[in-house]
């Protein structure tokens, strides 16, 4: 049978005052589209569904609509566990109730992990959610003593699993976890504070398959411990020049394979002049992030590119002097600011000097009187 390995989708990851949505469902058809064409069986999540733990309406909405078209629509199996940023109780309600419809979600970390069974039998899915050290002490009290780090406690569950499982099986196993040596981009925001929670791949011996989340770029640990990494760019640098997709898996021989996905929008650093930024005509519909050589940061040349570029998500200028730090603004600190900031930046911008208390006292006075005749209109 062919299964599916991806991971860390973040709905409800925002984009300013925007979000990921309009990308994050383009790549939902691709899914969909690649389920089809390969006649796949199952599709394995490892983990981070969400963006966070407390997430919007509109994210529970898309992983609903997921689900049922998974499940419903395309009868395939949906395998998924709890990461990091993912409320695990609320991902795992109803779980029982769900695996009728051939949805099996695991929140937390067990002592007795049963397996997903696929394929008559033959493939066993072995779900592993995020879980800390502490944790797994509590399930294994007999092991207390011998749990004192995140690697002591990841090779005690896979112990367990191994003690088992059946040998004669495809035993594949699906972790939210961090690989010591994994290659990190910048939105893997939790994995950099977390580094002395990294595992190594010596944990995960003799298993067939290692189907891992967390880490955003796509990569191969070992012959059989892959991260799919997160299926948009989710962050500027390194990240820019990775190519996004999923695992696709045949049990029949224990193939993989890494397919690209086309996303709707590219992301980008481009440098150049205003005049030559102006003139491309191929950013209009990227995540961009622009670097004008000649010009300041200022909000007056920001809201002049947004005009041009809508998706631009930070803007850096050029320096005021030799020596001097870059000036930049992004979209989420202008949707930050509030009337004064806004006035005081402009003062910075265009005079060199920061307004007096004074001053700032009287904008404030002129902006309520204007907004008082404005309401009486």
């Amino acid at each position: 049978m062919k299964l599916i390995h991806t991971s860390d989708w973040h709905f409800g990851m925002p984009l300013g005052t925007d979000s990921y949505e309009e990308s994050q469902r383009y790549f939902l058809e691709q899914l969909y589209e690649l389920i089809r064409r390969e006649n796949v069986e199952a599709v394995l999540c490892a983990g981070d569904i969400y963006d966070s733990s407390v997430t919007n309406a509109d994210a529970v909405n898309l992983f609903n609509e997921t689900a049922e078209k998974l499940c419903m629509d395309l009868k395939v199996k949906f395998i998924l566990i709890a990461g990091n940023h993912d409320s695990a109780a609320r991902l795992a309600s109803c779980r029982e109730l769900l695996k009728a419809s051939g949805m099996y979600v695991t929140g937390r970390l067990s002592r007795d992990i049963s397996p997903v069974l696929l394929d008559e039998g033959k493939t066993a899915v072995y779900c592993l959610p995020y879980f800390t050290r502490d944790e797994a002490a509590a399930l294994f009290p007999e092991k207390k003593g011998d749990i004192r780090s995140q690697e002591d406690a990841a090779m005690v569950i896979c112990d367990h699993i191994r003690a088992a499982m059946d040998p004669s099986r495809r035993n594949i196993v699906m972790s939210h976890a961090f690989i010591v040596d994994a290659e990190l981009s910048d939105s893997d925001r939790s994995a950099k504070i977390g580094y002395a929670a990294a595992v190594s791949k010596d944990v995960f011996e003799g298993f067939d398959y290692v189907a891992l989340g967390h880490i955003h770029k796509p990569q191969q640990i070992a012959p059989h411990i892959r991260y799919s990494g997160s299926p948009l760019k989710y962050s500027f640098g390194a990240e820019e020049s990775h190519e996004k997709g999923v695992v696709l898996i045949d049990t029949e021989a224990m193939e993989q394979r890494f397919v690209v996905l086309p996303m709707l929008r590219d992301r980008l650093t481009v440098t150049g002049t205003y005049d030559e930024l102006i003139a491309n005509e191929n950013l209009r519909d990227c995540y961009l992030r622009l670097h004008v050589t000649d010009r300041y940061a200022g909000l007056e040349l920001q809201a002049e590119l947004r005009e041009r570029f809508p998706y631009l998500i930070e803007l850096i200028g050029k320096s005021a002097a030799a020596g001097e730090e870059l000036s930049t603004l992004s979209v989420e600190e202008l949707e930050k600011l509030d009337d004064s900031d806004i006035m005081i930046r402009f003062f910075e911008e265009n005079y060199q000097t920061t307004p007096t208390a004074e001053q700032i006292e009287l904008f404030r006075t002129a902006l309520e009187e204007t907004l008082q005749e404005v309401d009486l209109g």
